[in-house]
């Protein structure tokens, strides 16, 4: 069935605060442990999505949501002069960012509102967050809103397969979990990103294995190559969206 336009206005079962709290938890425990034994998997949405990026040297890129500033490197190596706001909900890791990237701009965001003017950023990054916010589509609004016209729209999340090999990663290879939080399929992500006004322009299927052993990343690569139609791209753990504000014709 398709979802109707009030579905996709639907607020997820959990809160902004219930959110954070999770995520303020783990911030100095397991959190940067457990990327740093799925690390491949983890830098993969850096090294995917930020090539992807298209704005002015001295343009404004939007990087929502910046948690420790993992994407921060990779952002500057390309764009050493755009003016960079890192958006994070946890106070915690807020401050780690702060602590180790004391020349950049943080600020706190709830996952659902973005406290800038209208037409403001050039680019947003927005890397594994859709599937946290309480409203996903109140905040792809609030992303529109704040873009340029012709502003560009990079993105990554799961799909609601990705439970499957979320639950193996938890409970056999210690993964920090997700908290709160709802994997959307790829033609509710589509369908919110329309509603919201943009046009997608590109979309990629990527980890189709989610391990870290040498052979596995030539498999992957062979898989993304022919594994992208639906339902086969559900399976890919990792979706990446490019789409623009382009006027209505």
């Amino acid at each position: 069935m398709t979802p109707s336009s009030k579905s996709l206005d639907t607020e997820l079962p959990f809160t902004s605060e219930q959110v954070e709290a999770f995520w303020s938890r783990i911030a100095s425990s397991s959190y940067e442990k457990s990327n740093k034994e799925f690390d491949k998997i983890h830098v993969q949405r850096f090294e995917i999505s930020v090539p992807r990026l298209d704005l002015p040297e001295d343009g404004r890129l939007l990087n929502l949501w910046s948690r420790q500033g993992e994407a921060i490197p990779y952002i500057r190596e390309r764009f050493p002069e755009v003016e960079l706001v890192n958006a994070e909900i946890s106070p915690v890791m807020l401050k780690q960012a702060r602590n180790r990237f004391p020349k950049e701009i943080f600020v706190e965001c709830d996952l659902q509102d973005i406290d800038y003017p209208d037409d403001y950023f050039d680019s947003i990054l927005s890397l594994e967050m859709l599937e946290h916010s309480p409203s996903p589509q109140r905040i792809l609004e609030q992303m529109f809103r704040v873009l340029k016209p012709s502003g560009q729209l990079i993105l990554t999340c799961p799909t609601k397969v990705s439970e499957i090999h979320l639950w193996v990663a938890d409970h056999f290879f210690g993964n920090h979990g997700e908290g709160p939080h709802q994997f959307p399929s790829i033609g509710r992500v589509k369908k919110m990103m329309s509603k919201a006004g943009f046009k997608l322009s590109y979309h990629r299927s990527t980890l189709f294995i989610p391990l870290e052993l040498g052979i596995i990343s030539g498999l992957n690569g062979l898989f993304e190559k022919i594994f992208q139609w639906h339902p086969i791209d559900e399976f890919g753990i990792r979706q990446l969206y490019e789409a623009h504000k382009f006027a209505s014709t």
